[in-house]
């Protein structure tokens, strides 16, 4: 499926799982950037899947990362997917997520896991990639 933001120059592709495509910024590799499929509905199996690439790409850079998020790309993600993403949060691996929002639907489903989920490491939702980068980078430790 084609991914509904345009390729990044600064942005070197990591990895993919059955549903979400991975890339990290250029010089930046605790910048850990998610793609997922456009029209994803999002589940505690897929939420799992995801969460474990995520943590086993943090635990293989040595470092915290922070995740910046296309929610856009959503179309629904249940309780038990919030859940697994709001445990998976470790701040032993991660220090920050961004959570990129660029519509109606985008901003209820972050809200929502923002309401519900209460992650344990700060995140914040941003209209675009630029913000949530720039965010995450000042979050680094």
């Amino acid at each position: 499926m084609v991914l509904s933001v345009p390729e990044q120059a600064d942005w070197v592709a990591v990895g993919k799982t059955v549903n979400t495509e991975y890339r990290s910024k250029r010089g930046a590799p605790d910048i850990l950037i998610v793609l997922p499929e456009p029209g994803l509905r999002d589940d505690g199996a897929s939420a799992r899947l995801n969460m474990e690439f995520q943590t086993q790409y943090a635990e293989g850079t040595g470092r915290r990362c922070a995740v910046i998020v296309l929610i856009g790309a959503l179309m629904g993600q249940d309780a038990e997917a919030r859940r697994v993403y709001a445990a998976g949060m470790n701040p032993d691996r991660f220090y920050a997520a961004s959570l990129v929002v660029n519509s109606a639907l985008s901003r209820a489903i972050g809200s929502f896991f923002l309401g519900l989920s209460r992650p344990s490491v700060p995140t914040k939702m941003f209209p675009d990639f630029d913000r949530a980068i720039a965010w995450a980078e000042s979050q680094r430790p």
